[in-house]
């Protein structure tokens, strides 16, 4: 049996980890796994929104709700990695997740602003320039799965809260 047909052992941490069933789709599933990660990131966008308001709490507030994505992102992935003694799997995609949900998690966005953070988010994760790459090639365990997936979602998000600080400037 070759190691790409193994089966994989599901837990609550592997199955978060996966997005089950979505990382184990064959054709593209860090793609797929970012899908979710835009409606994660507008859910907090517009419910802290809806129950804080336009003010500079709801920044502090997302961010605080980021970190929450981000250390149950690192939880599943380390637990996961070390089940199937492997690192930075294609079938885990919650690092996907956590990224996309980063990138557009700020301001509640229309679809253009959407697709845009989706398109550039898949560049910077494929891509991988500068620091993203260094910290996929050079961070063991969860930290090398997650970070270069962080700090692509962080890039975007900066440049979306320049953008619509600019506008209302």
């Amino acid at each position: 049996m070759s190691k790409e047909s193994k089966p994989f052992p599901i837990t609550v941490a592997s199955a978060l980890a996966s997005c089950y069933p979505i990382g184990f789709i064959r054709k593209a599933p860090g793609t797929w796994g970012s899908l979710p990660g835009l409606v994660l990131g507008q859910a907090v966008a517009w419910g802290l929104q809806l129950w804080h308001g336009e003010t500079p709490g709801v920044w502090l507030l997302t961010i605080i709700a980021m970190m929450g994505v981000v250390g149950i992102s690192w939880w599943s992935i380390d637990r996961t990695e070390a089940l199937w003694n492997t690192h930075d799997d294609k079938r885990i995609v919650i690092d996907e997740v956590a990224g996309q949900s980063i990138a557009c998690a700020f301001f509640p966005m229309n679809w253009q602003q959407l697709l845009l953070s989706f398109l550039l988010f898949r560049l910077l994760d494929i891509a991988k320039p500068g620091p993203i790459g260094k910290i996929d090639r050079d961070w063991p365990g969860a930290f090398g799965t997650l970070f270069d997936d962080v700090l692509a979602g962080a890039v975007i998000a900066l440049g979306w809260v320049l953008w619509f600080y600019a506008r209302s400037i």
